[in-house]
């Protein structure tokens, strides 16, 4: 605890963590008040309202804090310790309306069921965590998987994504909460957490930060669906052999993202990612072109759109780029958009686990299990379009126009006597896609079959 700033201890239910934020407060006052030889420190517990503050705080402090450290002010919720102790002070706070501390200030913050909280909190009560004399200022948050803020919280603890960030990844740490962690939870406590259904088990009892409640992809887990790259050279070269495709969603505000994929037997390797913002289509192009040429993209139809230009996203992206012999060219084509038949392919492949996707696809892998339901327009089959989706978009686009176009038999062998993998397939992609679409400038009006029930 001693040597992190920001230090959350999270997980399964049952670890005592509302215990432990007391007694760490209760701590650092006495600490503070020590060391830098202060009186009247203040620390700040925090719940995220008053029901709850009283309820796993103020109404444990009278059982557990010995009388000689300090007395409980029940009017003003705060424990004030003994002059002896140099009467610091936790003040038990709720945040109905984070505003009202606008003009505090803590040595420490502590928030208990801190997932309870959006993002917008935390940094606002993190620019509160100040105390003359005092440089070893303290975050801590005791939570459990889920609730509104459980997307940043894994950001920041347990994926360690500082994107964007002003803030210091070293400052960070995390400890694992689980129900064994607490010496006074019976047997009976342990099997009620064995007994709930998968995903809240998953939550509870395992502390899985991939699950939580309205999660949209509740089939996913690291577990299966996340691989390391292949090494080998007989595995490169088998990989290496396969057909690559593209699925992507154009942003310039919010990120492009590309996703890059190969497909054999029945199963998706999705092994390299690109996630960026602030490209014009013909960066993005390029971008493209410098990491790996595809053999075909899947984008989102709109960029077909021509609107106020002659010229579309698309035939921007689809320009050659070269001279001579050494002419490139990306081929990209208009993605099945249906989001429902979309989204129930990426799940039901979820499910079966026949989605792979490499360590190295660090967007992809932090933003699958973040998306959740569309509730606010009751969209059950479909998820909230205001989340961070760009980039399991482009895996929808990929994954879900393939099934739709291309071959699903595919005969693989190997030659061990040379070493080099042969793919032999009823047909190839380009007779299948060329069926399909009239050519790489495919206009407006040949995407209409695509998007008759996209939203």
């Amino acid at each position: 605890m001693m040597q992190s700033k920001y230090l959350l201890y999270g997980g399964a239910a049952g670890g005592g963590k509302s215990y432990f934020l007391r007694w760490a407060a209760l701590y650092l006052v006495m600490y503070y008040c020590a060391k830098y030889n202060l009186t009247g420190v203040r620390v700040g517990l925090f719940c995220e309202d008053y029901p709850a503050l009283k309820e796993r705080q103020l109404s444990k402090i009278p059982y557990e804090f010995p009388a000689y450290l300090g007395t409980l002010n029940k009017q003003d919720h705060e424990f004030r310790m003994s002059p002896e102790y140099g009467g610091g002070v936790i003040a038990f706070r709720n945040l109905d309306d984070p505003s009202k501390y606008l003009s505090s200030e803590f040595a420490a913050i502590l928030i208990d069921e801190t997932s309870k909280n959006t993002r917008d909190r935390f940094d606002f009560l993190i620019l509160r965590m100040r105390w003359p004399g005092i440089p070893d200022t303290k975050f801590l948050g005791a939570t459990n998987p889920g609730g509104p803020g459980h997307g940043w919280i894994k950001k920041l603890w347990i994926d360690k994504d500082f994107t964007d960030e002003q803030l210091d990844p070293s400052e960070f740490n995390f400890v694992q909460a689980k129900y064994s962690d607490n010496s006074f939870i019976d047997e009976s406590y342990a099997k009620q957490l064995g007994a709930l259904p998968e995903q809240m088990r998953r939550a509870y009892m395992e502390g899985d930060w991939d699950v939580f409640k309205g999660q949209f992809f509740s089939e996913f887990r690291r577990e299966y669906h996340v691989i390391e790259p292949f090494n080998t050279p007989e595995d490169k070269a088998w990989f290496d052999s396969l057909p690559t495709y593209c699925g992507l969603d154009y942003g310039y505000n919010a990120p492009s993202a590309v996703v890059w994929g190969k497909y054999h037997d029945e199963t998706w390797y999705i092994y390299r990612e690109l996630y960026q913002n602030g490209l014009t289509y013909e960066e993005l192009r390029d971008k493209i072109m410098s990491i790996e040429i595809p053999d075909r993209i899947f984008a989102d139809p709109s960029i077909w759109a021509k609107k106020d230009s002659p010229t579309s996203g698309a035939d921007r992206m689809t320009l050659p780029v070269g001279t001579g012999e050494n002419i490139q060219r990306l081929v990209v084509k208009p993605a099945m958009n249906d989001r429902v038949i979309g989204w129930t392919i990426i799940k039901q492949s979820l499910k079966v686990k026949k989605i792979k996707i490499f360590s190295t696809c660090k967007d992809l892998i932090r933003t699958i299990p973040i998306q959740v339901y569309d509730e606010r327009n009751g969209h059950m089959e479909d998820l909230d379009t205001t989340g961070d989706d760009h980039i399991v978009d482009a895996l929808r686009y990929l994954i879900a126009t393939h099934k739709h176009i291309i071959p699903q038999k595919e005969v693989f062998t190997y030659n061990v006597l040379h070493g080099t993998p042969k793919v032999i397939r009823e047909k190839t992609a380009d007779e299948e896609l060329d069926a399909l679409f009239a050519s790489p400038d495919s206009t407006s009006s040949q995407l209409d079959p695509w998007q008759k029930t996209s939203r």
